[in-house]
């Protein structure tokens, strides 16, 4: 029982974070090259990119993790509500690494 909400929260959170990620690497040019950034250079780009990468990685343990710890009772939807939380510490990472950088 326990396996089922850990591997929910895991496969859940990794397709928010996937989206996430190419999301940001999609907005990337607009966001390090666009009108009033801060930095333009490659340097800029490898730093957010691997804060993205070590942040994705991180998150995705996080949510196995807590889904392992968590499964006492509906084991789906316990899964998803940390899959989602996950998910949306993700978004709060890429914003800041994006606001800093």
């Amino acid at each position: 029982m326990r396996l089922h909400v850990a591997l929910t929260a895991l496969i859940a959170t990794a397709v928010g974070v996937g989206v996430l990620f190419f999301a940001n690497s999609a907005l990337s040019p607009v966001l390090l090259g666009g009108p009033g950034s801060t930095c333009s250079e490659p340097d800029c780009a490898l730093g957010a990119g691997l804060w993205l990468i070590a942040g994705a990685v991180a998150v995705v343990l996080v949510a196995f993790l807590a889904g392992f710890l968590r499964s006492v009772e509906r084991p789906v939807r316990r899964g998803l509500w940390i899959a989602l939380w996950c998910t949306v510490l993700y978004l709060v990472e890429s914003a800041v690494v994006w606001i800093l950088i």
